[in-house]
């Protein structure tokens, strides 16, 4: 009796096709998770393009910068009165941050007719508007105080209120409204850009955008420098605050996206943006961090000049 010659693979045959396979997998899983990292990141540079598109129509229609957030305006006695932000819907937005000037063309950041009253609506903190969303931050709640975006808004639209006549009242703000006049260089003047917010990996105030040399709130550049938020004169507020400072946040292939005023939008480094970072963990470094050096920081990308202007000093009421 002839043996049937067998056409089946022998043990060797398959362990080899599948060491082929699994070498392939390999080879091919970095390129498609760079290709699908690099998506996300056209979308985020579209999302920003789209954002510095609105704020040269704002400011075509207004002359001026968007606040940072508008909590407050004098009224005709020069009293601070609560301000409402209307743009055109059922409910008006109360103190509204810099994301709702910008959304005559792109839509609110969110949807009033969603909500029942205005009291429901102004509480609502989370983002529906797509434009305000980068992919690339999955796991975190985007929403007008934590979100993906921040606003440059120390040299921009710098709306914390100051009694500026001494009479005990706030009558004005540190630097607002900035005419379109006032930035110098539209192309090197970041508008906007991927935000970290002062909380580790991500959020609490991320909607200010801060330079990488802040403002000094004390005599002293070398030890006052100001930590983002709260008020960094209360010792009670600094647990408050993992990192300290709101910087461009590098999360799209260890770059940020970054808008400029011009509406150009491209990746970057934040070493080229003018932060100082430690070589070790490649973060930005906190002001109490012994590497931390003023000096090495700059904000020529920042300033509206060109130049490495320093930004306007605010004195809490509690400072001497």
């Amino acid at each position: 009796m002839k043996n049937r010659k067998s056409n089946a693979f022998t043990l060797i045959e398959l362990l080899i096709v599948v060491g082929i396979i699994a070498l392939l997998i390999s080879i091919l899983l970095p390129s498609l998770a760079s290709a699908r990292n690099a998506a996300k990141s056209t979308v985020c540079l579209s999302n920003l393009k789209q954002i510095g598109t609105q704020n040269m129509l704002y400011l075509n229609k207004y002359g001026v910068f968007p606040p940072v957030r508008l909590k407050k305006t004098p009224d005709s006695d020069g009293v601070m009165q609560d301000f409402y932000y209307d743009f055109g819907r059922q409910f008006k937005r109360k103190g509204p941050r810099w994301q709702w000037f910008l959304g005559e063309d792109m839509g609110p950041v969110i949807d009033p007719d969603k909500y029942v009253d205005e009291i429901a609506f102004n509480k609502s903190m989370v983002i529906d508007n797509p434009y305000w969303e980068d992919p690339a931050m999955s796991g975190f709640t985007n929403d007008v105080r934590n979100g993906a975006y921040g606003y440059n808004g120390t040299y921009l639209g710098y709306t914390r209120s100051m009694d500026t006549d001494g009479d005990g009242l706030d009558d004005s703000w540190v630097r607002w409204p900035v005419g379109e006049s006032m930035v110098l260089d539209p192309g090197q003047t970041v508008l906007a850009a991927d935000s970290r917010g002062g909380f580790s990996p991500h959020g609490n105030h991320s909607y200010w955008l801060d330079p990488p040399k802040r403002a000094v709130y004390g005599g002293d550049p070398a030890t006052d420098e100001q930590d983002f938020s709260p008020d960094p004169s209360d010792p009670a507020n600094k647990p408050l605050e993992v990192l300290g400072h709101s910087p461009v946040e590098a999360r799209h292939q260890r770059k940020g996206n970054v808008v400029f005023v011009d509406a150009h939008a491209v990746s970057m480094k934040l070493e080229a943006l003018g932060y100082q970072m430690d070589p070790l963990t490649g973060e930005t470094l906190k002001i109490d961090d012994p590497l931390y050096d003023r000096t090495m920081n700059h904000n020529k990308l920042w300033a509206g000049t060109g130049r490495d202007d320093p930004p306007l000093e605010y004195v809490y009421p509690s400072d001497p």
